[in-house]
């Protein structure tokens, strides 16, 4: 009997293949297992390492001065979800504030709850509040009147509108102690054919734009644009204008 079973391997892999089979599919969706919770890892550690980036910057600390009006954050003290570009790659959902009178990109760490400094050698821009901040370096601004910083970009075409966002502390004495405020003092920039330009009035825009100045200027009085009163609007639409000009 044990012979003629021997003789016929036929039977005995008949009985082995399913127990083969399944050890197979066994090692097969084990291995695929483990790869698919490697990869996960590796996507976790990547994500979380990149993230860390984020806080390696000085503590941020700024005094508090009870008597100030105001606060020395750009439009609003509260932290918003913004996009910055850290380290040469963009990072979203990053909770920001911008102190416009030191010039810092502010944000709060996730594990222990400190406000940190965002190292500016590394931060390239970030957009928040609907508004796309770059950083010009000391390069950049050679030769202008510029310093080197965060700048808000408010138009870009052709010609480009920037804004130099700040705030100065305006403090006093007096007989029921110390008062004060935050003046805003935007300055505002045209960036044309790789220079840049400080806008103050319409009369040094329109001498940036000559080559268009005698439309420009008829733009500017039918739709009595007001320079004094609402600078940054006039320049954009001078700068918009002027690019459909070119065009």
């Amino acid at each position: 009997m044990r012979k003629d079973l021997l003789s016929y391997p036929a039977f005995f892999l008949l009985f082995l293949l399913p127990s083969i089979a399944f050890s197979q599919r066994t090692q097969q969706d084990t291995t695929f297992l483990e790869h698919s919770i490697n990869d996960a890892v590796q996507r976790y550690r990547i994500a979380v390492g990149l993230q860390a980036h984020l806080y390696t910057g000085p503590e941020y600390y700024s005094p508090a001065k009870h008597y100030m009006t105001g606060h020395q954050f750009f439009n609003e003290k509260l932290l918003r979800k913004s996009a910055v570009f850290y380290d040469g790659t963009w990072f979203t959902d990053v909770p920001l504030l911008y102190d416009v009178v030191l010039d810092e990109v502010v944000t709060i760490h996730q594990g222990t709850g400190y406000f940190q400094k965002l190292i500016k050698e590394k931060t390239g821009a970030f957009v928040t509040d609907g508004h796309t901040f770059i950083n010009l370096t000391a390069d950049s601004v050679a030769g202008t009147d510029m310093p080197p910083g965060y700048y808000d970009l408010c138009y870009k075409g052709s010609v480009k509108v920037l804004a130099r966002r700040k705030k100065e502390q305006q403090e006093r004495a007096t007989i029921n102690g110390m008062e004060g405020e935050y003046l805003t003092v935007d300055k505002f920039y045209i960036w044309k054919d790789g220079i840049y330009y400080p806008v103050t009035r319409k009369s040094t825009m329109l001498k940036v734009l000559q080559d268009q100045k005698k439309e420009l200027n008829r733009f500017a009085r039918t739709n009595n644009l007001k320079f004094r009163k609402n600078r940054e609007a006039s320049i954009v639409k001078l700068a918009q204008l002027y690019d459909t000009l070119k065009k």
